[in-house]
């Protein structure tokens, strides 16, 4: 059952798709844009589109960092600022079903379009999960939000486990929400039909972010 109070760690279940891109200039680093239905979390169904990038400077190291984020649930918003620093916004998804497949329009708070995606899946479905990924390449650097100017950093290695099959995305348009995506071809896209993602209590350091070799 949904709560008011949400504090880590959080269990959530449902299904998504997310598609990995290669760095197209120099200095730039892999990226993986992730659309998601939670059908059960701890505060609830709620609808999600994020942007990270795979390796972004922490005071552990290199680190895949949330950049960008909107979210369909208040609730959301806030614990997930709160617990994990990630930059959580409010925004309407509106769904829409097809013969070849599906369609989202995700829209801001005052109405104007973010992002417009299209998505089909194919062929069989494998079991999938984090476990053999180092916790390095998993855990989440997130500046504290909300909070004084170098309040520190939270470090949450985060885990999962489902199905998942090859897809197809098509950004029709992605203007307010990250505009290089209409120009781009994601190197590989995977729906994940089922899944289990595990946000546990994470570890706050505090400390000037670097490049280097994440510690494993």
């Amino acid at each position: 059952m949904p709560t008011a109070f949400a504090p880590p760690p959080w269990t959530l279940y449902g299904r998504g798709l997310i598609a990995l891109y290669r760095p197209q200039t120099a200095g730039a680093t892999w990226g993986a844009l992730m659309l998601v239905r939670y059908r059960d979390s701890p505060v609830g169904p709620y609808d999600e589109l994020l942007w990270a990038s795979a390796t972004h400077p922490s005071p552990a190291g290199p680190r895949p960092q949330v950049q960008q984020i909107v979210v369909s649930s208040e609730a959301s918003v806030r614990w997930g600022r709160r617990n994990w620093g990630i930059p959580k916004g409010l925004a309407r998804f509106e769904w829409q079903e097809g013969e070849g497949g599906q369609q989202v329009r995700v829209y801001a708070p005052e109405g104007n379009l973010l992002a417009h995606l299209a998505f089909s899946t194919h062929g069989p479905t494998l079991p999938v999960s984090t476990a053999p990924i180092p916790a390095g390449f998993r855990t989440l650097a997130q500046p504290v939000l909300d909070a004084a100017p170098n309040a520190g950093w939270l470090l949450t290695p985060v885990g999962a486990t489902g199905k998942a099959q090859p897809a197809r995305l098509t950004v029709l348009d992605a203007a307010g929400f990250h505009p290089s995506l209409t120009q781009l071809r994601p190197l590989l896209t995977l729906a994940i039909p089922d899944f289990q993602l595990v946000f546990p209590v994470p570890t706050k350091v505090v400390g000037e972010k670097h490049d280097g070799q994440p510690s494993l």
